[in-house]
């Protein structure tokens, strides 16, 4: 994969792209979509989803007007400075599996280009330090025949400094939120101390995407590999090992219900595994994660 020296922030090459990628089919040739401005980059991979645009087709933009976050929350950008994607896939595999080789993707495409390490909030929140620097949201359809669509939306915060976030947040949240650990955003460029090209970015994120994926995907259809599902647990056991989440004090919030203790585990599907403090050990499949003082 060639490496590109960054630029500064300007609307994406596609043909620096392009040249970058090496991917069997992820984001090549016709199956890259660019538009300069977008309401949502997973709104539109679903309308292509569902008119049969194919697989591997990655949607990118250089600013959302209408990008959207967990939970309802409203997806906030800066033009130029942040890698906005949505892929559309066709899983033959557990959804809940979709979630794990997207942030594995991201944490090792942060790592490849810019040497920094990050790790992962549960359940699909990318964080360096406490700060957040990437989001994940996946949604799931069917077409006609019945068979489930999925659209990869990941949202990175690239270059810009850290300050530049504090009125502008990532994910925009109720006034509570933003004073948690994990709720503040940060930057690549921030945390690496340049500027990150982003082009390079997305080349290894697709790079390491697809990888997870045509691995999960050769898993469910053949009959030894499913049965044996070495692909799907050596991707649950680095999904596991990249949580930040585990053994910390953590408040989880599920509309107006508060749930707290201290995350133990995730289970088989991923979901989380929390001893309250009353001491019983309770599964959480949903919510919103801060971690408190410890």
């Amino acid at each position: 994969m060639k490496e590109l020296a960054a630029t500064p922030s300007s609307q994406l090459n596609l043909e620096a792209l392009q040249g970058q990628l090496d991917t069997r089919f992820f984001g090549r040739n016709s199956r890259l979509v660019y538009v300069p401005v977008v309401d949502s980059t997973n709104i539109l991979s679903m309308q292509l989803a569902r008119q049969g645009t194919a697989e591997g087709t990655v949607v990118l933009t250089d600013s959302q007007t209408a990008g959207k976050g967990r939970l309802g929350r409203q997806w906030l950008d800066v033009q130029y400075c942040h890698v906005l994607s949505s892929t559309i896939l066709r899983p033959a595999f557990s959804p809940y599996l979709l979630v794990m080789i997207a942030s594995l993707a991201v944490v090792n495409a942060i790592s490849s280009v810019s040497q920094v390490v990050a790790s992962i909030k549960w359940p699909n929140d990318i964080l360096i330090g406490n700060r957040k620097v990437a989001g994940i949201l996946i949604e799931t359809s069917h077409d006609q025949n019945g068979r489930m669509l999925a659209i990869v939306g990941i949202g990175v915060n690239v270059n810009g400094l850290r300050d530049q976030l504090a009125s502008n947040q990532l994910t925009t949240s109720t006034a509570p939120d933003l004073q948690r650990p994990g709720a503040l955003a940060t930057t690549l460029q921030t945390e690496c101390g340049h500027v990150v090209n982003r082009e390079t970015l997305i080349a290894h994120l697709l790079h390491h995407l697809e990888s997870l994926y045509l691995g999960l995907q050769q898993e469910a259809h053949e009959p030894v590999a499913m049965v044996n599902q070495s692909t799907s647990r050596l991707i649950r056991e680095q999904w596991r090992s990249q949580l930040s989440t585990l053994g910390r004090h953590i408040e989880v919030r599920q509309g107006n219900t508060i749930v707290s203790g201290v995350a133990e585990d995730v289970d088989e599907t991923g979901g989380l595994l929390l001893r309250n403090h009353s001491g019983l050990q309770v599964s959480i499949t949903w919510g919103d994660i801060g971690y408190l003082t410890e």
